[in-house]
């Protein structure tokens, strides 16, 4: 018999949807540095005011969600579909004057085997709001859900239960001229607590962003470590951009008594625009070995996914 998916339930779930992956890891993989990109409507969603796209994300993969934002008559709203996930009941994001909210509702039963008499269930919530003030911007999202493996007849809590706060403002510290902090308190585990500075400098036909921080982790693996992303958008043309980014920690202090620094990780990608439309892709190192042969399309290695999205 085929796997069977049948809805039971009605709760409210928000996840970090919207985000325009390619660019985004290419610059670092912190979208709060870029505020002006839809990825950070999962963070704030008071963000849904600013935007009216249709983005398909994970195309050449096997999973491609697709979202829908636009306004009518003064409201902001926002739909998303995810392909293989039909557990992914419903999806909805609202805003208006200044505030956000994005709802899901997500509840499922699944046969994990032929005769269906063991049904793995996943039901709960998770709710995002957000709002924009004149002292900064403000996201809160709470997570609570559990899992049930049918055929152990285990219950477990999701990964992500607990309450998520985000904070943004634009006050000139030194050479920064914005902050964002996160306050990330889970139902069991240990708080997690960020705090970045951030800038952009023009630099003749390419936005350089610069951001240093501190992330702090409670409990008995906690540590202190000092952050710093760099991220490069350069236009290549009208129509093209070339993107890079970089990531670095160190380690100031830990319950395991190390220091130094951590292992840094960089990305590189490129964008296209044509008006409205606009694809984003993600460069590897496979890319650079061989530019020549991926370009005319004899390289078989794979790409990777693309970002689709249509703005309006």
């Amino acid at each position: 018999m085929k796997n069977i998916t049948k809805i039971i339930t009605v709760t409210i779930l928000c996840a970090s949807l919207f985000a325009s992956a390619q660019r985004i890891t290419a610059l670092g993989g912190t979208a709060a540095f870029w505020p002006g990109d839809e990825a950070n409507i999962g963070a704030f969603p008071a963000q849904i005011n600013n935007h009216a796209y249709t983005q398909f994300t994970g195309v050449g993969d096997a999973n491609v969600g697709v979202d829908l934002v636009f306004n009518h008559n003064g409201t902001a709203w926002s739909l998303g579909f995810t392909e293989d996930n039909q557990t992914n009941w419903f999806d909805l994001g609202w805003g208006k004057n200044g505030m956000g909210i994005n709802v899901k509702m997500n509840s499922s039963e699944i046969c994990d085997d032929g005769s269906c008499t063991n049904m793995d269930e996943s039901s709960g919530f998770i709710f995002g709001y957000g709002n924009s003030f004149d002292w900064g911007e403000l996201g809160v999202e709470y997570t609570s859900g559990t899992t049930t493996d049918g055929s152990a007849g285990t219950e477990t809590d999701w990964t992500g239960n607990g309450i998520a706060v985000n904070f943004r403002n634009s006050k000139a510290c030194w050479i920064f001229t914005d902050m964002v902090a996160s306050v990330d308190m889970p139902d069991e585990g240990d708080m997690n607590l960020t705090a970045d500075w951030f800038t952009h400098w023009d630099a003749s036909g390419a936005d350089v962003m610069f951001a240093m921080g501190l992330d702090y982790m409670d409990g008995d693996a906690g540590y202190v470590k000092q952050t710093a992303t760099i991220g490069v958008e350069a236009s290549l043309s009208d129509w093209a951009t070339f993107r890079g980014g970089h990531t670095w920690d160190y380690q100031i202090s830990g319950e395991d008594d190390a220091t130094g620094a951590g292992a840094g990780s960089w990305n590189m990608g490129v964008g296209f625009n044509w008006g409205g439309f606009t694809a984003d892709f993600a460069l590897g190192d496979a890319f650079f070995a061989d530019p020549i042969g991926y370009m005319t399309g004899y390289e078989g290695t794979d790409w990777g996914t693309a970002t689709l999205t249509y703005s309006f």
